[in-house]
């Protein structure tokens, strides 16, 4: 029985001599690579010197500032979880905001039995602080 070889391999998937790149032409392509991200990487460079060089503009310090003074005022704050679940009713104490943006819409909640949740700011409502050093106490 004859078999037509042509039918059993797919056109275009034998390789020849003519297709092939030669040891010199990969090594010449992978120098070319090699050059291009060298480049690449000591314009990353030049670009971070320039950013740390710049000063910060009075708009990106006030954000921080605004963004340092919320988290003073909302880590170590007493919470009360009012949405339903399983923490529902429960207290915890803020211990830092979940996230990396300068509005924190989420924040870390430490339970009683020592767990930490994620929840999202709508989901507490903050309790008055309990200052130690408060006068109204010590009468």
């Amino acid at each position: 029985m004859k078999v037509d070889i042509d039918l059993l391999v797919p056109q275009g998937s034998i390789d020849t001599m003519s297709d092939r790149k030669t040891s010199e032409e990969l090594e010449a392509e992978m120098d070319a690579l090699t050059g291009r991200l060298s480049s690449l990487s000591i314009e990353l460079q030049e670009a971070r010197r320039r950013e740390q060089a710049e000063p910060p503009t009075e708009a990106c310090l006030s954000e921080r500032e605004q963004y340092k003074a919320l988290l003073r005022k909302m880590v170590g704050r007493r919470v009360l979880i009012t949405v339903k679940g399983k923490h529902k009713g429960k207290h915890g104490i803020i211990t830092r905001h979940a996230g990396d943006t300068f509005q924190p819409v989420n924040w870390y909640v430490k339970l009683p039995d020592g767990s930490e949740t994620r929840k999202h700011k709508g989901s507490f409502k903050l309790l008055p602080r309990q200052d130690v050093d408060s006068p109204s106490e010590s009468n």
